[in-house]
C-alpha cells in the first residue's frame, strides 16, 4: 500500500466491549509506562485511572485492527496536542500526554510497530498508526477473533453536519435538543444495544474473506450506494462494528438522517447474500425505484408507466427485460446515474468512463435519454433534493428497525433495504409496506427478496457417507465458526437464547 493509501481505525472510533480479555496485558503496559516516567502508582489515583482507560482503549483498538485481517491497517493515534480536546474532530476521552506515554511503553515492550503520521499532497493529515507485533500479536493469535458484547457508543449517536458552500467542507456542528431528537436518540441507543446482543457475520470461507479485505483496502474502493470520485476510499471490515449513528446534513434535521456504521453497509452488495444473523441465513428486501418515485410524488406528478430505469435504450432489437442481458448489465449503470443525479447538489455527476463504454454512448447521449424519459430531472438537477428524500427513507427505516426490534428480531438497514433472517421475511415485507404507506401516503413497490448463499457444500463419499476429514479441514480456520461459537457459548452461559 502506498504512503497516501494508509488505512487506519482511529482511536476516537474504538468502542469497548463489556468484558476485559486483556487485563494482564493492560496492567503490564501501565506498569511499564509508570516505570518509564517514575510516576507513583498508589499515590496518584487519578493518573492511574487515566492510564488504565487509555491503555485499555489502545489494546482493544489494536485487537480490533487485528480483527480486520488487513496487514496494512493500523490504529490511528494523533501525536500532536491539536488532536485532543473538546471539538468534534478531536479526541476528548484521552489525554495527549497519556497516549504518548502508552505508545512509548508499547514500543519498549516490543508490542507494536509504528508508522509516523504525515500530510499528503492535498493537505489531508494522516495520524501516526500502530500495529501489534511480538508477544501482543501472539496473544491475539491465540485468542483468535471472537464475538464480544460491546458497550455503548460514547459519542452522540445523533450527528448533525454543516456545509460550507465555498469550501464544500462538511463538519460536525453542535445543536440544541428537542423532543423529536431525544426520541431519535433513545430509539437508536436501544437498537444499538439490541444489535450487540447478536452475532452478525459472513458465511464465507477464508479465501473469500481475504479477497474481500483486499478489495475493500484499495484506494479506489467505492461502496455501491455512494456516488462520485470523492467517495472512493479504503474501508475497514470488522464483525464487531455493528452499532450505528444517525447523520443529518446541511445543518438541518430534515436532510439526510440515514443510519451509518454497520460493517454490512460497506461490503460489496454481492457479499451481502452471505450475511448470517446468529448463524442463520438471511434475505434482503429492498424498495424498488424509491427516489425516482419520491421525485414524482414531491412534484405532484403521476409515475410514468413501466420500469423507471428503462430509458428506451435498446440493443439489436432485443425486447427490454431487466433480468436478461444486455439490460441486466446496463440497468444498474442507468440506475446509478439517475439516483446520483437526483442526489447530486452540484449537478456535475458523471459516471466512470468504463460505464459509458458499456452503455455504448456518450455522457450527453445518456443524459438526453434520461431527460426524455424523466423531464422533471432537468428541473431538479443540482438542487440536492436527494437529501430530503434521504430523510424520508430514514424515517421509514427507523420505523421498520424499531418495530422488528420490539418483536425481538434483528433487521439490518442498508438505507432503503433491510436484511433479516429468512424465517422473518414475510413479517419484514409487511412492516416495510406499512411504514412506507404511513410516511409517504402511497403504495410501495418492493422487489423480490435477495436469497442467501453459502460457499460450503457438504461433500460425500461414493457410498453416501459424509467426508468428515474434508469438512473438518474446511472449517479449521473458518472465521464465522470461531465468531459464532463464542457467541453461542456466551448465550449458553448467560441462559439466554440466541
Amino acid at each position: 500500500m502506498k504512503k497516501n493509501q494508509i488505512l487506519t481505525l482511529h482511536l476516537k472510533h474504538i468502542r469497548l466491549p463489556l468484558d476485559n480479555r486483556f487485563s494482564r496485558q493492560i496492567q503490564l503496559l501501565i506498569q511499564k509506562s509508570l516505570e518509564i516516567h517514575n510516576l507513583k502508582y498508589k499515590k496518584q489515583k487519578k493518573i492511574v485511572e487515566g492510564f488504565n482507560n487509555t491503555a485499555r482503549a489502545i489494546i482493544e483498538g489494536l485487537y480490533q485492527v487485528y480483527g480486520t485481517r488487513n496487514v496494512n491497517c493500523g490504529l490511528g493515534l494523533p501525536t500532536s496536542k491539536g488532536g485532543y480536546g473538546e471539538k468534534p474532530h478531536q479526541i476528548k476521552d484521552h489525554s495527549h500526554t497519556v497516549v504518548i506515554r502508552i505508545i512509548e511503553a508499547l514500543e519498549l515492550l516490543g508490542w507494536v510497530t509504528r508508522k509516523r503520521g504525515f500530510k499528503n499532497k492535498e493537505g489531508k493529515n494522516f495520524p501516526t498508526s500502530i500495529r501489534a507485533i511480538g508477544e501482543l500479536l501472539d496473544f491475539f493469535e491465540k485468542s483468535k477473533f471472537v464475538w464480544r458484547e460491546m458497550g455503548p457508543i460514547k459519542r452522540d449517536v445523533i450527528v448533525l453536519k454543516g456545509y460550507d458552500k465555498e469550501t464544500r467542507a462538511k463538519e460536525i456542528i453542535s445543536f440544541k435538543d428537542n423532543n423529536q431528537i431525544r426520541k431519535w436518540r433513545k430509539n437508536l441507543q436501544a437498537y444499538n444495544h439490541f444489535l450487540t446482543q447478536n452475532a452478525i457475520c459472513l458465511n464465507r470461507d477464508k479465501f473469500h474473506i481475504d479477497a474481500l479485505v483486499r478489495k475493500m483496502s484499495d484506494q479506489s474502493y467505492q461502496v455501491d450506494w455512494m456516488f462520485g470520485e470523492k467517495k472512493k476510499k479504503p474501508r475497514i471490515f470488522n464483525f464487531l462494528h455493528v452499532q450505528l449513528r444517525r447523520i443529518f446534513a446541511r445543518g438541518r434535521f430534515d436532510c439526510g438522517g440515514r443510519f451509518y456504521g454497520g460493517w454490512w453497509q460497506f461490503i460489496p452488495s454481492e457479499y451481502r447474500r452471505y450475511i448470517t444473523i446468529n448463524g442463520l441465513p438471511t434475505i434482503e428486501a429492498d424498495y424498488s425505484e424509491l427516489h425516482p418515485r419520491l421525485m414524482y410524488l414531491n412534484a405532484g406528478l403521476e409515475f410514468p408507466d413501466g420500469d423507471l430505469y428503462d430509458i428506451g435504450l435498446r440493443y439489436d432489437g432485443i425486447e427490454y427485460n431487466k433480468d436478461v442481458e444486455p439490460y441486466k448489465t446496463s440497468r444498474p449503470i442507468i440506475k446509478t446515474f439517475i439516483n446520483a443525479t437526483i442526489n447530486d447538489d452540484r449537478g456535475k455527476f458523471k459516471l466512470h468512463g468504463t460505464d459509458y463504454k458499456k452503455l455504448k454512448m456518450t455522457p450527453k447521449e445518456l443524459e438526453n435519454l434520461v431527460v426524455k424519459r424523466h423531464p422533471i430531472i432537468k428541473d431538479i438537477k443540482g438542487k440536492g433534493l436527494g437529501l430530503q428524500f434521504q430523510f424520508i427513507d430514514s424515517q421509514i427505516a427507523e420505523k421498520v428497525m424499531v418495530e422488528m426490534m420490539n418483536r425481538g428480531k434483528v433487521c439490518l438497514p442498508v438505507h432503503d433495504s433491510f436484511i433479516c433472517q429468512e424465517e422473518y421475511e414475510e413479517e419484514l415485507r409487511e412492516l416495510m409496506h406499512e411504514a412506507y404507506v404511513e410516511i409517504i401516503k402511497d403504495i410501495p413497490k418492493i422487489k423480490e427478496s435477495e436469497r442467501a448463499k453459502v460457499d460450503f457444500e457438504q461433500p460425500f463419499y461414493p457410498n453416501g457417507t459424509i467426508d468428515l476429514t474434508y469438512t473438518k479441514n474446511y472449517y479449521k480456520d473458518d472465521t464465522q465458526t470461531e465468531f459464532l461459537s463464542t457467541f453461542l457459548e456466551f448465550k449458553k452461559g448467560s441462559n439466554r437464547s440466541p
